[in-house]
């Protein structure tokens, strides 16, 4: 509500009412410089670490705003957590990378083994890392590093997941795989995506925020932008033929 982000004179985001839909992918289109990647680092309040910021407005979370002084910052990153573009490999063993925040949010034992267990199958890397677990995170592949933070961010049962630019360091192959698995992670929970691959995002995203001219809107900017083909860098599903809009 009246959300806004400043520093110094330059408005980085417009003060603007938005709904993100629930348990649904929403991605948030815009020129560069629109205030997309903005946007998801206000939502998890890492904006607020910025020397000079200056925020407006209400976020609100299930009725409650995750902006008042009584809203821990490290509680909020529990609820809405982010995956950004290059994954992030802590220098740790895969399964200790993805019980990192777990274990800071008290999560101890047998419940957090089975946290990490739970969150590497739902990315899908499971069969990939099971004889692995106690390896240095960083002999992954860089697919394999991106689902490995989306298990980091799922071991802490997140509300809302931030995705920005997620396959942008990916091979097709590894895209199409990350895709699949934010599609189904988004059954049950709400994620909210800046991409510029604009076939990805119609596959995946079922509603659209548009930044521009200093307004956030619903829907696609204006005719005729929505997408309609596949680029050929862009991922082709596993029995999808190439070429297929």
């Amino acid at each position: 509500e009246g959300w806004g982000v400043a520093f110094g004179t330059r408005a980085l985001l417009p003060e603007a009412d938005a709904r993100m839909a629930v348990r649904a992918v929403t991605r948030v289109v815009g020129p560069s410089g629109a205030g997309k990647s903005t946007l998801l680092r206000s939502l998890n309040r890492l904006v607020d670490e910025v020397p000079g910021v200056r925020l407006a407005g209400r976020i609100l979370l299930d009725g409650e705003d995750l902006r008042r002084a009584a809203f821990p910052a490290v509680v909020l990153r529990q609820r809405v957590a982010m995956v950004g573009q290059q994954p992030v490999a802590l220098p740790m063993s895969v399964f200790d990378n993805v019980a990192y925040g777990a274990r800071l949010a008290g999560v101890r034992g047998l419940t957090l083994r089975s946290r990490v267990t739970r969150a590497l199958e739902a990315v899908r890397l499971l069969d990939e890392v099971r004889d692995r677990l106690d390896d240095d995170a960083a002999g992954l592949s860089g697919g394999q590093l991106q689902r490995l933070a989306l298990a980091r961010c799922f071991a802490l049962d997140p509300e809302v997941l931030l995705l920005d630019e997620p396959t942008s360091a990916l091979d097709p192959i590894a895209a199409a795989h990350f895709e699949r698995v934010v599609g189904e992670l988004a059954r049950e929970r709400t994620v909210v995506l800046v991409t510029h691959h604009l076939a990805q995002a119609t596959r995946l995203a079922a509603h659209v925020l548009t930044l521009a001219d200093g307004r956030a809107t619903p829907g696609w900017p204006r005719e005729g932008l929505a997408p309609v083909a596949r680029t050929a860098r862009e991922p082709v599903h596993a029995g999808e033929p190439a070429g297929a809009p």
